[in-house]
């Protein structure tokens, strides 16, 4: 707290003397509901803050499948097998065909046969070697299918539609 914004007499601060950062999404959404500014201003830093945090996610999935194609048998204490690499080769293909905001909201974690999970809240796509299944549930919908043929432009197709519904 610097003193030319305190004064001595009546203890008065004449201004806001330290922003302290917000520690989630929702408390920088719940203040800027909360906060006076313009609408416009509102908006501009909501976009701002969205793209930063979808850029991160993006980028921690990243490295997370780098350390997970790593991961040697028996990786969870029991009978896990590692990544298969034609898989890891698909993910890493995907996480660069994606913008950071399609995927803001997932995450990624290895299955323990070998194949990868992506998974945000209420949504789970499960991605094998020559197919893939997910399973959805929005507010009024309930969406799933198993065995689809895999290729990019079919799940990056159905992460669009989840994220639409869900």
């Amino acid at each position: 707290m610097s003193e030319e914004n305190i004064d001595i007499e009546t203890m008065k601060v004449s201004e806001p003397v330290a922003v302290y950062s917000p520690t989630t999404f929702d408390t920088v959404i719940s203040y800027l509901h909360s906060s006076q500014m313009p609408m416009e201003t509102k908006r501009a830093v909501y976009l701002q803050l969205q793209a930063e945090v979808a850029d991160e996610n993006l980028g921690y999935m990243k490295r997370r499948l780098k350390e997970f194609v790593g991961l040697q048998p028996g990786w969870d204490g029991e009978d896990a097998q590692p990544v298969l690499p034609e898989i890891a080769d698909f993910m890493g293909q995907l996480l660069r065909s994606c913008n950071s905001l399609e995927l803001a909201d997932w995450s990624l974690f290895p299955n323990v046969n070998g194949t990868f999970l992506l998974q945000r809240k209420n949504a789970a796509i499960s991605i094998g070697l020559k197919e893939y299944s997910y399973f959805a549930e929005g507010k009024d919908k309930v969406m799933g299918h198993d065995h689809q043929p895999l290729s990019i432009e079919s799940v990056l197709t159905t992460i669009e539609t989840i994220n639409r519904y869900v």
